[in-house]
């Protein structure tokens, strides 16, 4: 049991490490005023940003990436991030359960899904951060593989970490962190797998802000990106990272990317 424990600990620490907290903001006057997450991942020997579109897709703002840099300005250190590639959603093959989904595509649109090649090298700092039952160690994020993805199922657990109730004190943004632990696997809806929450979400805005953060299992695998939280229910939505990996490799192939 203990080396069980011990197991979750390490893949609690990567959920943290894997999630980069994603700010939009006027590219002239960069002060956020949206916040979401993401993560980078390895495919085909290229490094790629992945969230979801509707963190990003907000008008003629641009996205950002924390980097927790040292820095004697007020506020984090943010790195723009340009070059987001958005897929159309034409239709939806079987609409026999909808309404279950219809308020993931913004107007039926676009799917829920963005990624950007990244060209250079990035230095993304992982602050230390105290949980009082384990302790993540300040270093590196960590960058996930496509090579180590898993499909969910319902005998393994789910987590994923977040910055959330941003607020302006001042000239002070104020962020908490939030780790969603021992989630489990309800079904998959097309381009989503459906999770449940230990408890009944009251509160959105315990998830505002984790919008795109990788969901890993128990072994410290991706399976889905966070997209949706349902109101007075357990319900979680996350983007299927094979799905998006299909995409992925149809941006490659056709030279999006």
């Amino acid at each position: 049991m203990q080396e069980d424990n011990n197991e979750l600990v390490i893949a609690e620490q990567l959920m943290v490490q894997a999630s980069i907290q994603i700010l939009i903001a006027d590219k002239t006057h960069p002060k956020p005023v949206a916040f979401g997450s993401g993560c980078i991942i390895e495919h085909r020997n290229r490094f790629f940003l992945i969230s979801v579109r509707h963190v990003t897709d907000i008008g003629e703002l641009t996205t950002f990436l924390e980097t927790n840099l040292p820095t004697n300005e007020p506020g984090s250190m943010i790195q723009p991030i340009g070059g987001l590639c958005y897929f159309d959603l034409f239709k939806l093959e079987d609409t026999t359960n909808i309404k279950d989904v219809e308020d993931l595509f913004q107007n039926g649109k676009r799917l829920d899904i963005t990624f950007a090649e990244i060209k250079h090298n990035i230095e993304l700092i992982q602050p230390e951060i105290d949980f009082v039952a384990f302790k993540v160690e300040a270093g590196h994020k960590i960058i996930l593989d496509t090579r180590d993805v898993a499909e969910p199922n319902s005998n393994e657990t789910y987590g994923f970490f977040g910055r959330i109730k941003h607020k302006y004190d001042g000239i002070y943004l104020k962020m908490e962190n939030t780790l969603k632990y021992n989630l489990k696997f309800h079904r998959t809806d097309r381009h989503f797998h459906m999770f449940l929450a230990p408890d009944i979400i009251k509160d959105e805005e315990e998830y505002q802000g984790c919008s795109g953060a990788p969901i890993l299992d128990s072994q410290g695998k991706i399976v889905a990106l966070a997209c949706i939280v349902v109101k007075n229910s357990k319900i979680i939505y996350g983007f299927s990272i094979q799905e998006c990996i299909k995409l992925l490799d149809v941006a490659i192939d056709t030279g999006m990317l």
